[in-house]
């Protein structure tokens, strides 16, 4: 029977790969995020953002752990752009970095927050660059930082059209495997042989490690972000005789705002689909993707 493998973008997978596999982590952190100083060893912490009070906000991310400098790590992967993206991963990471002290603790104990957005998605459109760095700098030298709080943005999206498939560096290698892993696995082992945990990676989408229920589970994840893209595109077509620009911004303005109403709880599924005029199972495939 012929070995089926999985997509490392699906919330499922990508968990198992780099919320599971420490050295693997490692390796993209120190890829990817670049802190100053490499890590070396890290401790995976709980997912749920708890908040100060009963009345405070409960945040889950996709990835969290601590490192040996008492640093932390937040990654998180979106596959639909969502309303208020920026403040959401701001507040997560200004969220982690204000709980780190606790009662008669020293400000210099603090230690940088690093997020990363591993976007499928173009985020930025006025220019090029697939990769983005955010921090605290003094706007009037901007080559002065504060080192508390930073965020990185990576497009998958953009850099599937821009850059060239290569196992040159770390970077290039964990980029690669998101956007192309086709390519990856059909490469010898002869040929990966210097990369241990890029291999290890590999293997871990083959679809015999996971369960039926996993698979399920996977299974249901796609489709509902094949359905939502669907949604989008007959958005689009729809916008036509109204304009491409609005038909458009229909569609991600209808979009963006279902995302609101399951963020803030306050409606039911039923008066969600009502409100928007779609049906219960569309309002719940987004929710699952949330």
């Amino acid at each position: 029977m012929e070995r089926r493998w999985l997509n490392p973008l699906a919330d499922l997978v990508f968990k198992r790969i780099f919320g599971q596999e420490k050295e693997i982590l490692i390796e993209l952190i120190n890829g990817i995020i670049q802190p100053i100083d490499p890590v070396i060893d890290i401790e995976y912490l709980s997912l749920e953002l708890l908040p100060e009070g009963k009345e405070g906000k409960n945040s889950i991310v996709d990835v969290r752990c601590l490192d040996l400098k008492k640093r932390n790590f937040i990654l998180e992967i979106q596959l639909l752009q969502q309303i208020s993206f920026q403040e959401r991963v701001l507040y997560y990471a200004s969220k982690t970095y204000g709980k780190q002290l606790l009662k008669g603790g020293k400000y210099e104990e603090l230690q940088p927050v690093y997020l990363l957005s591993i976007m499928d998605y173009t985020f930025d459109h006025l220019n090029n660059d697939w990769l983005h760095r955010y921090s605290l700098i003094n706007e009037i030298d901007i080559n002065k930082k504060l080192n508390g709080i930073h965020l990185i943005f990576l497009e998958l999206d953009k850099y599937r059209k821009i850059a060239k498939f290569t196992l040159d560096t770390v970077q290039d290698r964990w980029i690669a495997f998101l956007t192309q892993p086709e390519k990856i696995l059909a490469m010898s082992k002869e040929t990966l042989h210097d990369y241990p945990n890029l291999i290890k990676a590999v293997e871990l989408l083959n679809e015999s490690n996971y369960t039926p229920g996993q698979i399920l589970a996977y299974e249901k994840y796609l489709d509902s972000v094949i359905s939502w893209n669907s949604t989008m595109i007959e958005s689009f077509d729809n916008g036509y005789d109204q304009g491409l620009t609005e038909g458009i911004e229909k569609g991600a303005e209808k979009t963006i705002a279902i995302m609101q109403e399951l963020r803030n709880g306050n409606l039911t599924i039923a008066d969600i689909a009502e409100k928007f005029k779609i049906k219960e199972e569309l309002v719940l495939q987004l929710r699952d993707l949330l």
